[in-house]
């Protein structure tokens, strides 16, 4: 019943946004989300899909669906959902400066961004760990990268900042801080070496995919 208040709801807003202004649309759309999220004391997650995206298909099956991780989503985060076929949608893929349709935008109760994901590889455990980081503010971006921008030989510091543009589909920066954590610690003191190599070898795979 819960949920389906809710779907009832953000179609009601949808149909408001639609019938006013391009630029009044997007901003009614953003207070009302903000003030609901904050009313009941969540995140808000902003999901950008479509339904031929493949990324945005499995993110939904194996983490915004999945029974096993419902009471955590839903005691941390309220989400909304915006596709191409709603009035709001383009205006606000240019507001947050969008390269692909599998962003997932995360905001504070203020309608801050302070995180974001950008397409789904399928590691679900992976996922729904960055997503307990960040329902505790731990290892938030801005945050991960102004560390490291205060001491960038950190070995540390660059395995953070590694994978957190691994999850923002930045491959090839991500590759780069990776090999940095290799050429800064080769005696694998730090312990991440072997997650490190790993990584690298799934990233350049995935590359060389995507040219292909």
């Amino acid at each position: 019943m819960k949920k389906l208040f809710c779907v009832l709801y953000f179609i009601l807003l949808v149909i408001a946004c639609s019938k006013q202004k391009p630029e009044m649309q997007e901003i009614s759309f953003i207070n009302e989300v903000i003030k609901e999220a904050r009313a009941a004391n969540k995140l808000l997650i902003i999901e950008f899909l479509t339904p031929e995206c493949n990324p945005c298909v499995s993110l939904t099956r194996d983490i915004f669906d999945n029974e096993n991780y419902r009471e955590f989503l839903d005691n941390n985060f309220l989400r909304v959902r915006v596709s191409p076929s709603d009035p709001v949608y383009n205006s606000l893929w240019n507001r947050y400066k969008l390269d692909y349709q599998n962003t997932v935008i995360y905001m504070d109760k203020n309608g801050n961004e302070i995180d974001r994901t950008v397409s789904y590889d399928g590691n679900s455990g992976s996922y729904i760990n960055f997503m307990r980081e960040v329902s505790e503010g731990k290892h938030l971006y801005s945050v991960v990268f102004s560390t490291y921008k205060k001491d960038t030989l950190d070995v540390y510091s660059n395995y953070i900042l590694a994978t957190k543009l691994l999850f923002r589909n930045k491959i090839t920066e991500a590759i780069n801080q990776y090999n940095k954590v290799l050429l800064l610690d080769p005696d694998n003191k730090s312990g991440f070496n072997d997650e490190c190599r790993a990584r690298i070898d799934e990233s350049e795979l995935k590359l060389g995919q995507l040219i292909n």
